[in-house]
């Protein structure tokens, strides 16, 4: 395959300039060659341009690496030492397109065959007017593995199926939609200005509360007030009372 020959090619190229630049790092470090002697135009010019090559190589092998299929123009149906059985593109292509005719509704705008590790994969694309999606999808898949394996006796390893035109046969109630959204949108406004009213109706009690709290906390002041100018006013009376106790006892001396 040309893609596994080029990635080859360019892995081994890669290594090489790796090699050789490890090399050149080697004998600089232990001094087999001066510095000064790397100085010049030409030796930067050199080991410059080796790095650019590499870089470009170990990037092309990179890609190389994570694509991993490639078109093919033929299938080849039995190899050996003697012969060759092959299938070409346009072959395979007339093939799917009569498959695909025998479904009503779906019609084929274009094939493609590409290679990976796991075998030959198939890429359909059509169109379908008034189908099922997921019913058009079995049958193709069916037909075309069915068809391949009777006849040619080959089998995808994979069967790609991608739809590049599609005319449903389902009609939307547009007004029924919209009287439904406007519904849904009137019951969504209804619920938070009720979830707003009961807020505000939970925040009252609390407002309540909080008066009658400052109000008790205003009255035991008071009281302590009252208690304590009643306990000053009654201080001369205690002293009345001794006065008067004393002078019946000067009377009882004489």
């Amino acid at each position: 395959m040309l893609k596994r020959n080029l990635e080859k090619i360019f892995t081994t190229a890669a290594v090489v300039l790796a090699i050789i630049l490890i090399a050149v790092l080697i004998v600089i470090v232990f001094g087999g060659i001066p510095a000064k002697d790397l100085d010049s135009k030409l030796a930067k010019g050199l080991i410059l341009t080796l790095g650019i090559i590499y870089l470009l190589l170990a990037g092309a092998s990179i890609a190389f690496i994570f694509v991993d299929n490639e078109a093919i123009k033929e299938i080849t149906l039995r190899s050996n030492t003697s012969q060759k059985t092959r299938v070409s593109l346009p072959a395979v292509r007339k093939m799917i397109k009569n498959t695909c005719a025998q479904i009503e509704g779906v019609k084929c705008k274009g094939i493609k065959l590409t290679v990976s590790d796991y075998g030959v994969k198939l890429k359909v694309s059509v169109s379908v007017v008034d189908k099922d999606v997921e019913q058009v999808e079995g049958y193709i898949r069916n037909l075309i593995t069915d068809v391949f394996n009777k006849t040619l006796g080959f089998t995808f390893s994979a069967i790609e199926i991608s739809i590049v035109k599609f005319v449903p046969s389902y009609q939307p109630n547009v007004q029924e939609i919209i009287a439904k959204s406007d519904a849904e949108l009137a019951e969504k406004k209804s619920t938070e200005a009720d979830a707003v009213v009961s807020e505000d109706i939970a925040e009252e009690p609390v407002q309540e509360d909080n008066a009658a709290e400052e109000v008790a906390e205003v009255i035991p002041e008071a009281t302590v007030e009252t208690v304590e100018a009643e306990v000053v006013e009654e201080v001369p009376a205690e002293e009345t009372v001794e006065v008067e106790e004393a002078e019946v006892s000067e009377d009882e001396d004489k």
